[in-house]
């Protein structure tokens, strides 16, 4: 079973945002890791015997993709990221055979490169996925400009914004005459909530963030219209950011009326002035990063209720999951429709201190930063399908 989620995001939102999925071609779904549900004793016998029997390429990569997933869960990044390694080495082969199959490997792998604090290793191993679409599809294909826009995304990582903006643009200006409109949205898309989140922070990037907005509201494309949705959401976020509580509620309810069964996050206040640091010198390379996984409720209303935490890694330095506990409860949620759960929707989300890896002038040696980064993902459990998709 395939899940939207995990890894599909990192700085942004989902290639796809949720709000912007009712029009439009099915060109390009965004990629997934696989959940399985299993144990993680169980994926990894799976995997082994998998291997033990030279089991075909797309058998590998899923095995594979469901171990390292748990790995991740679990809390052991580096030993998912040599799960992740170890099946590219197998599978590179196949690439002009599985260019998809593969492409999801490299992708997942430099998520959870990124992730473990080596955001530049990241970002080669996003090119390698677009290289490997880019072998298998023609030039026009909307999964390579997907994939160019997650390329874009890595360079946030490294605080390259100019160079992530030149990517969106490119993709949209090659999207729109292929005529991938949901790409032309989602390219659109990532600039006006870049600048949304900075403007969050330096008042000197909300004049550009009420551009790109602006921009995206006045396209005239039906196919467009969910992306005009988003639009309206990143402008509450704006407001709320920028301290107009009565802009943000005003678009809150209009929002509201748009039928909203999933949850769409209005205003998300930052946990923390200034990013944690450890006070450690050279901490050591191979350490896991810091998490926590918070649990909690979105009423109808779109307020968050009842956040609790499930588990939290075993060393966590100072008290940064305090913080952002805190902030989670301040979380505005575009209100549900009526035909939404009425008690809710509970969330499950990891919250990942991320402390780079860099290296010191003068010497050839690497370590951690005493600083880290906030990286937040939604693990929350998929639905099951409905009795009819289960073939009762």
């Amino acid at each position: 079973m395939m899940r939207s989620g995990i890894l599909a995001g990192m700085a942004l939102a989902a290639a796809m945002p949720a709000w912007a999925q009712e029009s439009g071609n099915q060109e390009a779904p965004p990629p997934a890791i696989v959940v399985t549900g299993n144990p993680l004793s169980e994926t990894a016998k799976r995997l082994q015997a998998c291997l033990d029997r030279h089991c075909p390429p797309l058998e590998d990569i899923q095995a594979s993709l469901a171990h390292a997933e748990n790995q991740f869960l679990e809390g052991d990044y580096r030993a998912a990221r040599a799960t992740l390694a170890a099946a590219r080495r197998r599978n590179d082969q196949y690439a002009k055979q599985y260019p998809v199959a593969l492409s999801d490997l490299e992708r997942a792998h430099g998520r959870l490169t990124s992730m473990d604090g080596h955001p530049e290793w990241g970002r080669f191993l996003q090119i390698g996925a677009l290289e490997t679409l880019k072998n298998g599809f023609d030039s026009g294909d909307a999964r390579i400009l997907i994939q160019r826009l997650m390329t874009g995304d890595e360079y946030l990582q490294t605080g390259r914004v100019d160079a992530a903006i030149d990517v969106y643009r490119k993709v949209e200006r090659q999207a729109r005459k292929a005529g991938h409109w949901r790409v032309v949205g989602t390219a659109m898309l990532r600039p006006a909530a870049l600048y949304a989140g900075l403007g969050a922070r330096d008042r000197g990037y909300r004049s550009l963030a009420r551009r790109e907005i602006a921009r995206l509201e006045r396209t005239p494309e039906p196919e467009l219209a969910g992306f005009r949705v988003a639009a309206q959401v990143l402008r509450a976020r704006l407001a709320g950011a920028t301290g107009d509580q009565e802009e943000m509620e005003k678009t809150i309810a209009a929002l509201a009326g748009n039928g909203f069964t999933a949850p769409v996050l209005v205003y998300d206040e930052p946990p923390f002035r200034d990013m944690p640091t450890t006070g450690v010198i050279n901490r050591d390379l191979d350490s896991n990063p810091e998490w926590i996984d918070l649990r909690y409720r979105i009423d109808s209303s779109g307020r968050v209720r009842d956040v609790d935490e499930l588990r939290r890694s075993p060393d966590i330095s100072g008290d940064w999951p305090s913080q952002v506990l805190k902030s989670i409860a301040r979380r505005r949620y575009v209100p549900l429709a009526p035909s939404a759960k009425p008690e809710g929707l509970v969330r499950i989300e990891r919250f990942t201190l991320v402390f780079d890896a860099e290296g010191h002038t003068g010497s050839a040696m690497r370590a951690r930063s005493a600083t880290g980064r906030l990286v937040s993902l939604d693990l929350t459990p998929d639905p099951p399908p409905p009795p009819s998709a289960r073939g009762s």
